[in-house]
């Protein structure tokens, strides 16, 4: 199952409410507070995202239940990682746009 979860865009300001993702070295803010389902995304020079596609310009993100079978034949520009607990992302190219895959266990 893939279910629409955000549109990521980048800032270099502080937006209310952002979040520490220690394990990815940036500020977000959770996309379900925003009635349209954006998610700000500030980087810092320390990221392991830092020099990615990902900080670069805005991502499409979507939910999925098997992260690793769906990325099966993408053109994976990031592979997998912890964002926090229980999520786990990956991004890739497709057409042009970036996109984002996000599984969550409890």
């Amino acid at each position: 199952m893939r279910k629409f979860a955000h549109i990521g865009l980048l800032t270099t300001e502080p937006k209310p409410g952002e979040m520490w993702f220690d394990s990815l070295k940036v500020w977000g803010t959770d996309p379900s507070g925003d009635p349209n389902l954006i998610e700000w995304v500030r980087f810092t020079p320390e990221s392991p995202l830092f020099d990615t596609p990902v900080s670069k310009g805005p991502h499409v993100s979507y939910q999925v239940d098997d992260l690793d079978a769906e990325l099966v034949g993408k053109d994976v520009k990031v592979p997998p990682v912890q964002a926090a607990p229980g999520i786990r992302i990956a991004y890739f190219e497709e057409d042009g746009a970036l996109i984002e895959y996000m599984e969550v266990k409890a």
